[in-house]
């Protein structure tokens, strides 16, 4: 039986866990959830609302389109709501639209309408596409809207190649506006490197308390959890390359364009050391495994990599002029020497070797000469 407790959760009276999540537990959950999606995509709902009434209007104008509808699917089509390669995506799905919409209209125009000329110019329109570009969303596209236009018989005054024109400038409007009008990189940028930040300094801890209680299990748990942070690590870096193009093409945006510089900076060490880090917690587990040797210090060394780590990015405290993860990492470095770890098995001596590569690594990426990097590790 299932009863309720002090802080409002649910549990067994014989210690089995519930089968069931209550209902407001998980509508909280889909609200929050649903909230901070709202969150990150506002902006770009804005943009697609207001390029298309832009896209809608300038048809109207140049062409005398009555309902210029694949001018507004354009937009949509091209802008979405994801970050990442915006314009690129932008340029990439235009082309898709204007290949369809194109070679549709003119499939119409000569041959009319029906399922042979349905096949055909799928078929074509993707195959065009693909021969232009690699792109999965310029082929899809390209195929989509070249059936739209052949089943969908046009309105009055709004056939022939005016619905091409509609598409062109739908097109013309979403790259105005993702050149022009795109959110602010660096808060997509900053959340994925406190989220990344966190996640490996996480796994040091837990491979820290691994070490400590001599767990093997719990090793090895981290050690596959590390293997699968790579997917992370890319959409950060993913993050930093679209924040860049941002700033390199919206003159609006170009004031933050240092802070993305020293993102990338950080995020490329953050790889190098991630690598050596996952070596590390391999010899952590295969050292428990095997039941090799190994000192308490090196947890302790874990869980100062792990502190560095989480503050990573932080500016420096008030009156301080170095950031508080460059400090840590110098204090941890002038530590990790075999004899001062007390390291003399070949796992031991490994977990301290990648625990100096990736010292070195992270100060370099917060600005610190690799000689001086250097200097601060014991011989």
């Amino acid at each position: 039986m299932a009863v309720p407790t002090a802080r409002g959760g649910i549990h067994c009276q014989d210690g089995r866990v519930p089968r069931t999540i209550p209902f407001a537990v998980t509508a909280r959950r889909r609200l929050r959830t649903g909230w901070q999606r709202w969150q990150g995509s506002w902006w770009q709902i804005m943009q697609c609302g207001l390029g298309a009434g832009i896209a809608w209007l300038l048809a109207q104008a140049l062409w005398g389109q009555p309902y210029p509808v694949f001018a507004t699917v354009a937009v949509v089509v091209c802008l979405g709501v994801q970050n990442n390669q915006r314009v690129r995506r932008v340029g990439e799905l235009g082309v898709g639209v204007t290949i369809g919409v194109l070679l549709g209209t003119l499939v119409v125009h000569f041959v009319g309408r029906g399922p042979l000329q349905i096949t055909a110019i799928v078929a074509t329109a993707m195959f065009v596409a693909r021969f232009l570009d690699s792109g999965i969303l310029l082929v899809n596209q390209a195929a989509l809207q070249a059936a739209f236009i052949v089943a969908y018989p046009p309105t009055a005054g709004g056939g022939g190649g005016g619905r091409w024109l509609d598409a062109m400038t739908g097109v013309v409007v979403a790259l105005g506006v993702a050149a022009l009008l795109p959110p602010d990189p660096r808060r997509d940028v900053r959340g994925r490197a406190r989220a990344y930040a966190g996640q490996l300094a996480d796994l040091l801890e837990d491979g820290a308390d691994a070490l400590r209680s001599r767990d093997a299990a719990k090793a090895e748990d981290v050690l596959n959890r590390a293997r699968g942070t790579q997917t992370e690590l890319e959409g950060w870096s993913q993050s930093v390359n679209a924040g860049q193009e941002v700033h390199r093409l919206s003159p609006l945006r170009r004031r933050g364009r240092g802070e993305i510089v020293r993102q990338k900076k950080l995020q490329a060490g953050m790889d190098r050391a991630t690598r050596n880090l996952r070596v590390a917690l391999r010899r952590v587990s295969t050292a428990l495994k095997y039941d090799e040797p190994m000192p308490d210090s090196l947890a302790g060394a874990l869980d100062g990599m792990a502190a560095a780590i989480r503050s990573l990015g932080e500016p420096p405290y008030p009156g301080e002029t170095v950031p508080p993860s460059v400090a840590v990492l110098q204090e941890l470095a002038v530590t990790l020497g075999p004899r001062t770890l007390g390291a003399e098995s070949l796992s031991a001596t490994v977990v301290v070797a990648q625990l100096r590569s990736a010292a070195v690594d992270l100060l370099q990426a917060q600005g610190v000469g690799a000689a001086e990097a250097h200097r601060l590790l014991p011989r």
